[in-house]
């Protein structure tokens, strides 16, 4: 059996990660795009080899041969695209943040829990090679207890006129195209934190939505780990795990580096070059297959909101 895919959004991640990643993918095959520009999908399609072009979601999702989406559409269009998708029994990859408000994650998971379609959230870094050596020493005892993490991370992308910087496609900017990933990442090396404090600022341009944001978690009696992530700088992608035997040092490990450093107590490890969005995919796809739930669940997407927006609020 082969899954039929069709992305929702016609941007760049649409056509240099998950096009490819499809591409890769046993048992699964991209079918058709959403754009909301005929045309501009058209050309997309033309472009990348898919049959099929849509500017309306209702005729999409009618389509027979789309049997799941991937929601790579602006922040704002997540929770109407997952519901409209769950509702017409679509498997549903949806790209991060899950949406723009915990009230927003709310309605979608209880669309999704009513539909019984597998959904995934787009927590790509959790198959990045190098976060996963990072996580595979600090749970081997490689550096002791971990006390404190840091990581600084960008995402440069220094246009208040794009859709991450305006109220009415985004709630985040900073935080959305970097910052999320990263409170995932904590969860997912740490567990839920106990509360969440910092701060959204906007030096530059004054954006609605956040430029440049740092956020602490708190796990009582274990540790303290904090990011702080930035839309308007040009460079930073480094995680920091501190522990009562040693550090681990991860040098540009997020996204889709071309190499990536990882130190354990001054000894370098080589990391080999992975798609992490190959490995989403495919998790995506086999949990569909097997009509299992994906590692990353409906759950990780709620959560990651609830802590983003304890801070923004």
């Amino acid at each position: 059996m082969t899954i039929g895919i069709a992305v929702l959004g016609a941007g760049r991640i649409a056509e240099t990660a998950f096009v490819p990643a499809v591409a890769k993918t046993d048992g699964a095959e991209m079918v058709a795009v959403l754009s909301r520009d005929q045309a501009r999908g058209e050309a997309f399609a033309a472009k990348c080899g898919i049959a099929r072009a849509y500017s309306d979601l209702d005729q999409l999702l009618g389509d027979d041969r789309v049997d799941a989406v991937i929601v790579a559409s602006p922040d704002a269009l997540h929770e109407s695209q997952v519901i409209a998708a769950a509702k017409a029994g679509k498997h549903i990859l949806c790209e991060k943040p899950m949406a723009t408000t915990v009230a927003g994650c709310e309605r979608m998971a209880d669309a999704v829990r009513a539909s019984g379609v597998t959904f995934m959230m787009g927590f790509t870094n959790r198959f990045n090679s190098g976060l996963q050596k990072m996580k595979q020493l600090m749970e081997a005892g490689e550096i002791g207890d971990v006390r404190y993490a840091r990581v600084f991370l960008t995402t440069f992308a220094n246009d208040p006129n794009a859709w991450r910087g305006q109220s009415e496609t985004a709630r985040y900017w900073a935080m959305s195209a970097s910052g999320t990933h990263v409170v995932d990442l904590y969860r997912w090396f740490f567990g839920e934190p106990a509360r969440a404090g910092g701060g959204l600022f906007s030096p530059v341009h004054g954006s609605a939505n956040d430029e440049i944001s740092t956020y602490v978690l708190d796990y009582p009696g274990r540790l303290v780990a904090e990011l702080t992530v930035a839309a308007i700088v040009p460079t930073g992608n480094r995680l920091e795990l501190h522990g009562d035997k040693g550090a681990i040092i991860g040098e540009n490990v997020f996204g889709r580096p071309q190499a990536q450093t990882i130190t354990c107590n001054g000894r370098d490890h080589d990391i080999a070059p992975s798609d992490s969005f190959a490995g989403e995919i495919g998790e995506f796809v086999a949990a569909i297959a097997e009509g299992r739930a994906p590692s990353i669940t409906l759950e990780d997407g709620v959560r990651n909101i609830q802590i983003m927006e304890a801070v923004r609020d």
